[in-house]
């Protein structure tokens, strides 16, 4: 790598590290004054309220990480402009490529660090800081976990297993709930293929009801309305499902594939499935779109200039990955065009304005 390339890195990822920092600090100093007045209504020890942020920082980083790389690359050249080093390197014959294609490399380089981030450390650290939220510190009873493809849970009706729940529509596929006497003997199973959260209560369609004997006989009849009541609401759901950054891009995977196993539509996983992709990615397409703004902006505005449009910019891109993401949850979009769209359509924005971008 030449040397002015190895100085523009310099420049960048001194900002990056800079910008990293402060916006991981911000972002957990929020989070704290925003979380520490719920918290004390537990009286939690103090040890588990330092390890709850301590094992949600990890994400914290991944979600900072496209607005970090905007804002460097946008501070980095600012600076560079601010002491006519910028037009200095123009005047000299060095065109803008030659300036873009080491801060494009080192973006790449980072975006794939964050991938193997995403896929090591995020997924149990933030399984561990949820934990910790719900069990140590409001102590919560533990009832288990939902999986995308499956949940196990205890209330004081009996078990329960779900093959799948829909948050957007608020919908439980194959319901089955075990009903136990005080020996410990199973009575009846109830078999409830679908069941949607309207008016404030679950209506089931359909259902079986496998009455158990004395002898383990077993009497099967159709579920009469009104017989059975499942107490527990989407919230209580929402709460037990594990997000998508607790797995693994190839744990998620497999639970996607259970869920097609047991035929149902798996789109909305798939949409949070190519995000694990696309996420990453987004930091070097904000390089690819912050250098060109960063030249025009040394030339008309300085910095104070170029960090603001850099926000303006940093903030549709976050409204329209917001939008997509939404659309393909709710079936209005391909999933993967869902997750890339947003990357899609700022990569061309980028390209388009690196084409007329000059020193």
């Amino acid at each position: 790598m030449s040397i002015i390339g190895r100085y523009v890195i310099g420049y960048f990822m001194r900002a990056f590290a800079l910008c990293m920092g402060a916006a991981t600090g911000l972002f957990l100093v929020i989070d704290f004054f925003e979380k520490i007045g719920g918290f004390a209504r537990y009286d939690p020890p103090a040890g588990a309220v330092a390890a709850y942020f301590l094992f949600k920082l990890p994400r914290v980083v991944s979600e900072v990480y496209p607005a970090v790389s905007l804002i460097s690359v946008l501070l980095a050249l600012g600076l560079l402009a601010r002491h006519r080093e910028v037009l200095a390197l123009g005047a000299c014959g060095v065109s803008p490529w030659r300036l873009a294609v080491p801060l494009l490399i080192a973006s790449l380089l980072i975006s794939i660090g964050v991938m193997v981030w995403n896929e090591t450390v995020v997924p149990p650290t933030a399984s561990r800081a949820r934990t910790i939220n719900d069990i140590v510190i409001k102590k919560k009873r533990y009832r288990g976990l939902l999986n995308a493809s499956s949940v196990w849970f205890q209330n004081a009706q009996g078990f329960f297993n779900i093959d799948y729940f829909d948050a957007n529509r608020n919908a439980l596929f194959g319901l089955t709930f075990y009903e136990i006497d005080p020996s410990f003997r199973l009575n009846r199973i109830i078999e409830i293929p679908e069941a949607l959260w309207r008016n404030q209560r679950w209506e089931f369609k359909g259902g079986k009801v496998k009455n158990v004997g004395p002898e383990g006989e077993i009497v099967e009849r159709e579920l009469e309305a009104g017989e059975f009541e499942l107490t527990d609401t989407p919230r209580d759901f929402m709460r037990m499902r594990r997000h998508a950054n607790e797995f693994s891009f190839r744990q998620f995977k497999r639970q996607i594939d259970l869920v097609r196993a047991k035929g149902l539509d798996p789109s909305q996983l798939l949409v949070d499935l190519y995000l694990k992709l696309a996420m990453p990615f987004s930091g070097l397409v904000s390089v690819l779109v912050g250098f060109p703004l960063a030249v025009r902006g040394g030339r008309r505005g300085g910095l104070a200039y170029t960090l603001g449009l850099g926000m303006v910019v940093g903030f549709v891109y976050w409204v329209t990955m917001a939008v997509a993401v939404s659309a393909g949850h709710t079936g209005g979009m391909p999933p993967l065009l869902a997750a890339w769209s947003a990357n899609i359509l700022f990569a061309i924005l980028g390209g388009s304005l690196f084409r007329g971008s000059e020193i």
